[in-house]
């Protein structure tokens, strides 16, 4: 152990420091992009946890390089398992490549850079092949992603030229390690590593452009003439978009209950979340008026004077500020809605929405206040300013005004009004003139005098009905007529049309709403968590006296709640809408969104459990390698007798360089003699060379140092130096 010590310079030890250095920050930007690419938190916190001891802990794990192959099988099989058992679904599927298993690719060459990274030794330089397996990474990573959004592929380009230099500051290092450079030709190696990344630069940008402007001719060629994309997803979604089915919401709280939709930023539950709006009913489900477009109208923000309401804060520099309807009420209050990444075709807001802060310059919008989101970029946040509870709600026509500006009068015309209540309580024939339904109605209705009376009638009536998530429907039969006539344990979607069929019967007018209700309270991050299992399906009914006002009339027990209690999931979930707000700011114009994803960076380091942890940790660490610094720092210099052994060391391993003999940096002083011993048969003086090494290593070493031993050790290497120069001159 002595002698590895002392084969090993300061100067390379330095180096090696470096290029394992150089190493983690490359696998620190790869695990970056991990997150900012695939929208995965866990994996790359846990690769930034592990790798990082490997830089800053100074007793590493040393591991044999045979024992890497069985490291990498473990790996490939963990990561097998992985894509088998748990895959990762990214939000947008393409048909060209299976992205789950490619995904699973990537992780695996990432933490096989993790292992090597831990292998390293001060004697041991790092593999030559590290960069590469980062470029593998790097082309896994961006496979699907790099038609997706203009964001994503400006930074995975930037991140690509960040790769590209460190590549070159580690190969440097390596070329330093591995053979000495004379002083005349230090500026070479520098010169070239700035031209190769210039060239990189400019090829990589020119392979860009022509990769963009060409994608859409390799896309349709990797796919095929018949390929279409996958709808399984789209599908799951449907009760979300111009046709409502009965069971396709039941259908996605099923298929996809944990999935997070929505996050929500409020001081109370986010209530009734409304994605969709339907009006008309048929024998399958629920739809909206074909003259009725869903989105058909487009509204400009306020001007400046109208932001300087004292009911409405001034909005980000990225937002602008829409006004939905007229509201006197004077106490507004923000729910800020998150959409996560799957759901980034769909809004989601509170039906008493006054204002709405979106970064748009044009909002869409429907005839029930339903905002589209056509227009609306990836991963961005909407605030919905609402009124008060204690706020009335606000008298409003039944539908939208069409051609409604701000300054307008907020009204309709007779023709319309009479237009929209015709629509909004039709029913097909079937029903109509069902006799035994009209019956059921008079019953439910008896003894109502008021609209609120026969909701509240209509409410107690559903009590009775058993929940259920499946439900048989006899074949040709109207679901909502066996659903009303026959009493079957049902899903919300039954509650909420049996509800709308019932409210129409008796001349209430009303519409069939699909969207959220309830969630989970984040205790850490003092926000609500939206997933697929809180989808529901609601009504929402006209009262003139109060305009449009909720009715569920599914069980309470089976009603999305809010919960408030604490999880470990919780940890994570912040960490990921963090980094979602990062992302969001990043993409945004100008230096304020970088500094503003600086500032929740440092924030989220310093205000979250597991930044926190994290940090500490690298503080730890970083204090503890400092304190091993200021030891050796405080060790003083070296003492001349020390000094004087090392040149007469280094005078003895010169000359036996010139006979090809040179001891190689992992040699200890005893292996290096015991090579010299056996190859004293062609090399007689070698013996005594040999025998020199060991008297050295007991003299710089042993337990008793003295003067006069440093005179006998110059005396004797004076002989052997000129035996071996003669030896050198007769051959």
């Amino acid at each position: 152990m002595i002698g590895d010590v002392l084969s090993t310079s300061r100067h390379e030890v330095r180096t090696m420091n470096r290029q394992a250095g150089i190493a983690w920050l490359i696998i620190l930007l790869q695990a970056a992009m991990f997150w900012y690419m695939s929208e995965t938190i866990v994996f790359p916190i846990l690769v930034a946890v592990i790798s990082s001891p490997a830089v800053w802990w100074r007793h590493r794990w040393q591991v044999s390089a045979a024992s890497l192959p069985w490291i990498d099988l473990v790996l490939a099989i963990g990561c097998g398992l992985q894509w088998n058992l748990a895959p990762y679904e990214p939000p947008t599927m393409t048909t060209i490549l299976n992205y789950p298993l490619v995904h699973a690719a990537a992780q695996f060459f990432l933490l096989v850079q993790v292992a090597r990274l831990w292998a390293s030794r001060p004697d041991r330089p790092m593999p030559v092949y590290l960069p590469l397996l980062a470029v593998m990474v790097f082309i896994c990573l961006g496979d699907v992603q790099l038609s997706k959004t203009g964001r994503m592929r400006r930074m995975h380009q930037r991140a690509t030229l960040a790769l590209v230099g460190l590549s070159c500051a580690y190969y440097s290092l390596a070329r330093r390690r591995q053979e000495p450079q004379s002083r005349s030709a230090r500026w070479v190696r520098p010169a070239a590593s700035v031209a190769v990344l210039v060239v990189c630069v400019v090829s990589t940008r020119a392979g860009n452009a022509w990769l963009l402007e060409k994608w859409s001719d390799i896309d349709q060629f990797l796919r095929g003439p018949g390929a279409r994309p996958s709808a399984g997803r789209q599908n799951l979604m449907i009760g979300f978009s111009g046709h409502a089915p009965l069971g396709s919401i039941q259908l996605l709280r099923s298929s996809l209950d944990e999935e997070i939709a929505v996050r929500v930023i409020s001081d109370r539950p986010p209530g009734y979340l409304r994605g969709a709006v339907f009006e008309r009913y048929t024998f399958r489900g629920w739809e909206s008026h074909g003259d009725w477009i869903p989105v058909s109208r487009s509204r400009r923000p306020l001007p400046i004077p109208n932001l300087f309401d004292p009911a409405v804060r001034a909005p980000r520099p990225s937002q602008s500020v829409f006004l939905l309807r007229e509201n006197s009420a004077k106490n507004l209050r923000p729910v800020t809605i998150w959409r996560a990444p799957s759901m980034d075709r769909f809004t989601f807001l509170p039906l008493t929405t006054s204002r709405l802060e979106a970064p748009v310059d044009v909002l869409n919008f429907d005839r029930h206040s339903v905002v589209g989101a056509d227009n609306l970029p990836t991963e961005v946040s909407l605030t919905a300013w609402v009124p008060d509870p204690s706020e009335l709600h606000p008298i409003e026509p039944i539908i939208q005004p069409m051609l409604w500006e701000a300054g307008m009068p907020w009204e309709l015309d007779r023709l319309a009004t009479m237009t929209a209540k015709v629509k909004l309580w039709q029913l097909p024939d079937r029903l109509t003139t069902n006799q035994k339904l009209l019956q059921l109605a008079t019953q439910v209705f008896a003894g109502c005098k008021t609209p609120s009376d026969k909701i509240t009638a209509i409410q107690n009536h559903f009590a009775k009905y058993r929940y259920s998530t499946n439900i048989e429907i006899p074949p040709m039969v109207d679901p909502m007529l066996y659903f009303l006539l026959e009493k079957p344990a049902a899903n919300c979607e039954y509650f909420a049309s049996g509800t709308a069929v019932l409210l129409r019967i008796g001349n209430i007018r009303c519409r069939y709403v699909t969207g959220y209700a309830g969630g989970e309270y984040n205790l850490l991050g003092k926000y609500w968590v939206v997933r697929q299992r809180d989808a529901h399906a609601w009504v929402e009914a006209y009262l003139p006296d109060e305009g449009w006002v909720v009715v569920d009339s599914t069980p309470a027990d089976h009603t999305p709640t809010t919960v408030t209690e604490f999880g470990l999931w919780q940890l994570w979930d912040e960490l990921t809408l963090r980094g979602q707000m990062i992302r969001t700011a990043l993409a945004g114009e100008g230096w304020s969104g970088k500094w503003l994803a600086l500032k929740l960076s440092v924030l989220s380091l310093l205000n979250t459990i597991p930044g926190a942890l994290m940090t500490g940790g690298l503080l730890f660490l970083a204090v503890r390698k400092l304190r091993f610094t200021r030891r050796a720092s405080e060790s003083g210099p070296l003492e001349p007798a020390v000094i004087e052994l090392r040149r007469l060391l280094e005078e003895l391993d010169r000359r036996l360089r010139r006979l090809d003999l040179e001891r190689a940096t992992h040699e200890t002083l005893h292996q290096f003699a015991e090579r010299l011993r056996r190859g004293a048969s062609s090399h007689p003086n070698l013996q005594d060379a040999a025998e020199w090494y060991l008297r050295y290593a007991a003299t710089r070493y042993g337990m008793s140092f003295r003067p006069e031993l440093q005179e006998v050790l110059r005396a004797e290497l004076q002989a052997v130096c000129a035996r071996l120069s003669e030896r050198r001159t007769s051959q």
